[in-house]
């Protein structure tokens, strides 16, 4: 009876399903909840929706995103908890813009996740100009600190992300990487096991079991994310990743309700 509250839908362009499709697979896989959390728009990149179409919703889609949230969870009252969230970027220097927009959305949780460095997508299989894996590394590093100490979020999105395209140079703890994990024990947010690393082919979720037992030594609360951009996917790997959690030291998982969370036992 676990929680999984990462999941997209077909509004952020590179998803399949409804939101609908996503709780009837939460359901069946006898979820105690499901989160929805689509991306929502990518508002440090302008007006434009569509300037970089099949990345998020655009921003006309998200009162019609936030009104069906809400009428999914009543219609499936009673059969599984239905959390109403969102995936919101963090761009250095945004802070007062992200604080301010999501204090004013009814919403259950935010995942905040690091997806751009400035313009550049961590997505990107080439580096930005003139700068090295070590200086993308430490400006991501930072920016996750920076996301942590914002105030805008509950969860912080797939921690070491930026492995996706092996943009992160040295896997060991480095002192930058451990004091990002103080950072993030100290300012209260979660992050999250997301399992959609097993399912993208790198062997590993995010993040890395070695990250994970270092977030579990400070004390950083965790929840479970299958990061669905298909209804099939909706839970996938939890098993397993429930085995992980536990082998570095966890024993519960948080669910969050009104932006405020609590634990959950695994067993």
């Amino acid at each position: 009876m676990l929680v999984d509250y990462h999941t997209h839908h077909h509004r952020c362009g590179h998803a399949s399903g409804n939101l609908e499709d996503y709780v009837e697979a939460a359901a069946r896989a006898r979820l105690s909840e499901v989160g929805l959390s689509d991306h929502s728009p990518i508002y440090h990149l302008g007006e434009d929706p569509h300037a970089l179409p099949g990345t998020a919703m655009s921003h006309h889609e998200f009162s019609s995103y936030l009104k069906e949230m809400h009428v999914v969870r009543d219609r499936f009252r009673g059969r599984v908890q239905v959390r109403l969230g969102v995936e919101s970027d963090y761009v250095l220097g945004w802070d007062e813009h992200y604080r301010a927009l999501w204090r004013s959305m009814p919403l259950d949780y935010v995942i905040g996740s690091v997806h751009w460095l400035g313009q550049w997508s961590i997505f990107s299989p080439e580096l930005p100009v003139g700068q090295s894996p070590d200086d993308v590394y430490d400006e991501y590093l930072h920016t996750t600190q920076a996301a942590a100490r914002s105030g805008a979020y509950d969860v912080i999105g797939h921690l070491d992300c930026l492995k996706t395209r092996g943009h992160i140079p040295d896997l060991r703890l480095t002192p930058l990487l451990e004091d990002t994990v103080r950072v993030l024990a100290d300012s209260g947010v979660a992050i999250e096991l997301n399992t959609s690393g097993w399912r993208k082919g790198l062997g590993e979720p995010y993040p890395r079991e070695e990250l994970l037992a270092v977030c579990c030594h400070y004390g950083v609360p965790v929840t479970l994310g299958s990061d669905a951009h298909r209804p099939e996917d909706v839970a996938a790997d939890f098993p397993r990743a429930a085995a992980l959690l536990e082998r570095v030291g966890y024993t519960s998982i948080m669910r969050f309700e009104n932006r405020k969370k609590a634990p959950f036992p695994l067993r």
